[in-house]
Formats: C-alpha cells, structure tokens, sequence
C-alpha cells in the first residue's frame, strides 16, 4: 500500500535533541554542598547564565549557578543553533511608536544587535570552542510575491544598520539556494552564523568553572528574600547569602514566582525533527549553500542541514503549548513535506520540543527588578544575545560606571492581567494560521 502524502513514515525516533547524541545535558556538583555566601548567586545555567558567571568569575567575583535542572536540559541545548541579530526591525519601530518615544532608537537597537553577533564570533575564536560554528548565512523565505516585496524594502535598512550583507534572489533563481517551489524568491543575509548549541554550551560550562565559578545542577530556588547588604536564596539544598542576584531562567520563569518576571515573558513551545542520513544529491538539492532558512509566514517554520550536512532539521510550532514528540513529530512532517516534497517519505530520526521565552515588544530585555538583576527575552532567536547579554550584565555589575547596554531599558511591557499563563495563545495561533492559508491561497500556491 502507498504511503499517504505527508504521513509521518515511522514513530521509532529519539524524543531528544540531536545534540544530545554526543552532548546529553550533565550534572555539576551533585554531590557538593551549596557554599552559604557569595558575592553573586545566578539563578539559570542557559546561555545567558553561564556567559553572565564566566564573566565575573575572571573578573574575581565569587560566583554561584544555580540551575534547576542538569545543564543542558533546557532551551539553550533544544534550539536549532541558528545564529542572527535576534532583532525584528518592524517590532522594534512599532515599540519605538507605541511608547511615544521612550523607547531607543532603532539605530542603536540595531547596533546593539549587531554587536552580539560579533560577541558572538569572536567569544568562540577567542576560547577555541569547538561548536561547529560556521559563518553560511540565513534565508528568509518569501511566501509570497507581498512578502518578497516587503523583504525587498527591509534590504537597505538592514545592510545600513546591520552590516548585514544582505541581497535578494528572486523566484527564478531561487533553486540556487533552496529546494522548495512553495517560495517566491528570499533574502539572503550572510551575516549569519550556525552552530551546535550543546556544545556551546558545553564550552561555556567548561570555561566557567576553569575561571573559579561554581556550578550546582539539580538546585531549584524557591525564594528570594531581600536583607540588608543582599539577598537570602532559598533552594532545595540549602539557603544561599549573596550580594546580588541574577535571574537568568527566560522561559521558566513561571518557576521561580519570587523574581516576580513571570509577567513579562511569554513561553512559547517550540518543536523540531530531523530527517534520517539523506543521499547526498538529495541534501544539496534542499540547501545547497548550507544556510539557515525561514519560510517567512506568520507561524514561522525554520530549517537548516546538520553540522554533517547529511541530515535535515526542520522546526516550528506543532502546537501553542508544550504536545507529546509524537504528536509534533507527525505534524511538522507534514509541513515539511509539503514545503519540501523530496523529503516526503524520509524517516525522522529525532524530534523534540522546548518552551522559547518571547517579549510583548519583541526585543530582549536585561535589567534590575526589586534589587534583581535579570536577562529575559530570546525571542526565539537568542543564542547570540543571551550570550552577548550576559557579558553586558557582568560588565555592569563589575563597574557600574561602564558604558550602558541599548536593551537596559527601564520599560518592559505586559498585559493587563496576564501573569505568565499564556491563555490567549490558542487565539493568536489560529488567526495565524488562518492569515497564512489566506495568503497562500491568494499566492496560488497548495498547501497539503
């Protein structure tokens, strides 16, 4: 019997990242006691925790992680390694209108996002991390012959402000960058990275205990009471007295209530599969100048070769909220194939999913808080900036003085009555989609 078009082929894969293959999260000082004071306790050990404690532990700052999990567990090691500016130019001019100016500029929002890039780049130069990091470059995909006209208008702003080596290629020469009829041509930024976030992550760990932080896995906060001098943790080994506090957990900050950020941030899921080893032919067929690619449409799909380059990751959201690997599995390969019909028929070898921490303005976010300090806000595209943010963060605390960062704003929007449970996203996804099946009936295209 044929398969059905678009039928997910086989349900024996791994419901892990891939990275994890050579990378599984790992645990740190398990079997160690918490120590009582510190000069500073950092509550997370993503990207953005593990950059801020590296930092001031060079800089001889006694400095304690604490993560609630083994490290590598969460969004930091789940994501699919692509590298950008992590700023929207149009979310960030219509904050810039909303809040009657108050907001940066967007010159220095744009300069500022530039800057993690290069942070970026040259912090895994610098330290030699071997993260697979390869500077290829990133699509964006127009969906229709609108949107391409619209990418068009986004060209000379983004190579002004961003230094972003970007051009467009239009729908007759788009087989030259990817293998999908579902296009009406894309821009091209090759100002864009790639890499595999375990390892990153891995490298930062490593670098931040070589420089004398220490790092707890398994230790849950759950309570910060503000004293006289600092701060009192309470945690599930223990109390901890700091100096100052910093709250890194994005995404899951609905677990730790006392920081009171739960508010600000929208944790959204996530999911993402990976195809089987592909023939050769048929790999270079879907990107052959190995890029990161979007398909530029409301509900966002991503996708980009392995670090091998012979197998396909391709991501999106399977649901508004967290669904079993199964169950996103089976519905992202049907978008999958319907975008890219050679891949109909491949077997996936991984699918996974994780909760990505977005802002009501759409720009990340670092700042203080009832005495805490905090970096909030990836986006969905944070590997750079959470890194790049941490670094600003521990400079800041180092010398105050310092040179102030463009996302150390005093404004960080909510909505009336929302306090981190993110009710309405059922709404919103269903209006996207159905604002995505407009579009691309009006485009002519089918969508299976």
């Amino acid at each position: 019997m044929t398969q059905p078009i678009g039928q997910l082929p086989n349900h024996d894969f791994k419901d892990q990242p891939l990275w994890w293959d050579d990378d599984p999260p790992f645990h740190v000082g398990d079997d160690d006691a918490v120590p009582s004071r510190c000069d500073v306790a950092v509550i997370g050990g993503g990207f953005a925790g593990l950059s801020t404690a590296l930092e001031l532990a060079r800089n001889s700052s006694r400095v304690v992680v604490l993560e609630a999990d083994a490290f590598g567990f969460n969004a930091s090691a789940r994501n699919s390694g692509g590298i950008s500016f992590a700023l929207d130019l149009n979310k960030a001019a219509s904050w810039h209108r909303w809040s009657g100016g108050t907001a940066p500029p967007i010159a220095e929002l744009a300069r500022g996002a530039a800057a993690s890039l290069a942070h970026m780049e040259d912090f895994v130069a610098a330290h030699a991390i071997d993260c697979d990091y390869h500077r290829r470059g990133r699509l964006t995909c127009a969906p229709t012959p609108v949107h391409y006209e619209m990418l068009a208008r986004r060209l000379e702003p983004l190579n002004r402000m961003f230094g972003a080596e970007a051009h467009m290629v239009s729908r007759s020469g788009l087989r030259t960058e990817v293998g999908s009829d579902q296009f009406f041509g894309a821009m091209v930024v090759k100002r864009s990275g790639q890499l595999n976030p375990a390892k990153l992550l891995k490298g930062l760990a490593e670098h931040s205990r070589r420089n004398g932080a220490q790092l707890f896995s398994n230790t849950l906060v759950t309570g910060i009471e503000r004293k006289a001098g600092g701060f009192t943790l309470t945690t599930s080994r223990g109390p901890v007295q700091a100096s100052s506090v910093v709250v890194a957990v994005n995404a899951q900050a609905a677990r730790l209530s006392a920081a009171r950020l739960q508010s600000r941030v929208v944790p959204v899921a996530s999911h993402i599969i990976v195809t089987e080893q592909l023939p050769e032919h048929v790999a270079n067929s879907l990107l052959p100048n190995r890029r990161t690619g979007a398909d530029g449409r409301r509900l966002l799909a991503y996708f980009r070769r392995t670090p091998d380059g012979n197998r396909f990751l391709y991501g999106s959201r399977a649901s508004p909220f967290e669904v079993s690997p199964q169950r996103a599995a089976a519905v992202l390969y049907k978008r999958m194939a319907a975008t890219f019909p050679q891949l109909d028929g491949a077997r996936i070898r991984h699918a996974w999913g994780c909760k990505v921490g977005f802002t009501f303005d759409g720009l990340p976010h670092l700042g203080k808080i009832g005495g805490l300090h905090y970096i909030m806000g990836c986006n969905g595209n944070g590997v750079a900036m959470m890194n790049y943010l941490g670094y600003r963060l521990a400079r800041k605390l180092i010398d105050p003085t310092s040179e102030r960062c463009v996302f150390d704003q005093p404004i960080f929007p909510t909505l009336p009555l929302y306090g981190g449970r993110a009710w309405f996203l059922p709404l919103v996804s269903s209006v996207y989609g159905f604002l995505d099946r407009r579009d691309t009936m009006r485009a002519g295209l089918s969508r299976r």
